[in-house]
């Protein structure tokens, strides 16, 4: 949370490539301070060392997303929005499988945590040549009045044929009728009486992967162990969860661009309801709560 709060005000200022390739590289320098925990000899000092590390690797991820996601919204045409965007789900839940198999094959090893841990280097990296190759939003630069290079940008983004002059001429005339309109912007104003209900719907779309349980079905291995399973098999249950959530991500992005947001929100958040509901009525008969 904090990490996204500084993102946001830090891409705003340096441009969104930058803001990915340090936050990763940041991300990747915490990922070296948890590697390293547990060198020292007494257990309070391992355990300050790797909660440090784990805070500073969590602010870099929470800058890096809100770097990727603002990138996103301001290249994509709106045609494709809501299936690239369908896309961070996707590999979320890419990342939750690595790391589900890296934990499997590290089970009963001597310090396999250390390379769980080491595991997280190559996806720290990944992002800083991502940032490296992709030019930066024209969005941004016209932002910071730089049209010139905004136009450099955009080329790069367009296809061939496309009038990229066209293009970057029509972000300047919107975000000339967003300052005309808005002026200098502030958090206070997203809850006045005008602008409280999109607010409000802002806060609970990017709430609905908690109100679902996303949380939980994360640590599904540990549910598991806790109602009885034993650990290998608990993790085999979480790949093949996360492989079946990966499916079905999949098919939002084909699904999310052809039927309405909307319905979709309520139909499956229906379905989940109805799944979270058995798992407690099966709770209440000894024995089924594994097997359910």
């Amino acid at each position: 949370m904090l990490g996204s709060l500084f993102g946001g005000w830090f891409q705003d200022r340096v441009g969104r490539r930058f803001s990915l390739a340090l936050c990763s590289f940041l991300s990747a320098l915490a990922v070296a301070v948890m590697y390293v925990s547990y060198v020292p000899a007494d257990i309070d000092a391992r355990r300050v060392v790797f909660l440090i590390g784990k805070f500073f690797q969590g602010c870099s991820i929470g800058a890096v997303m809100a770097a990727a996601q603002t990138y996103l919204s301001e290249i994509l045409p709106p045609v494709l929005r809501g299936s690239g965007m369908a896309f961070f789900p996707v590999f979320t839940l890419l990342g939750q499988l690595c790391g589900a198999l890296v934990i499997y094959g590290s089970l009963n090893r001597d310090r396999g945590y250390v390379a769980v841990f080491a595991s997280q280097w190559p996806f720290s990296f990944v992002p800083i040549l991502v940032a490296w190759l992709i030019p930066e939003s024209p969005v941004w630069f016209v932002r910071k009045r730089r049209v010139d290079r905004a136009l450099v940008a955009q080329a790069r983004l367009d296809p061939c044929g496309t009038d990229t002059k066209a293009v970057v001429e029509r972000i300047v005339r919107d975000i000339q009728y967003e300052e005309a309109v808005q002026g200098r912007a502030t958090f206070r104003e997203c809850f006045a009486k005008a602008n409280l209900r999109r607010t409000i719907i802002v806060l609970w779309v990017n709430s609905l992967q908690a109100v679902f349980g996303l949380p939980l079905l994360a640590k599904a291995s540990y549910f598991m162990q806790v109602v009885g399973m034993d650990a290998n098999r608990s993790i085999i249950f979480l790949i093949l969860g996360i492989i079946l959530g990966l499916l079905a991500n999949v098919a939002s992005v084909w699904v999310v661009a052809r039927r309405g947001r909307r319905r979709l929100i309520l139909v499956t958040l229906g379905v989940a309801a109805g799944l979270w509901l058995s798992v407690g009525i099966a709770n209440c008969f000894e024995g089924m709560g594994i097997v359910w």
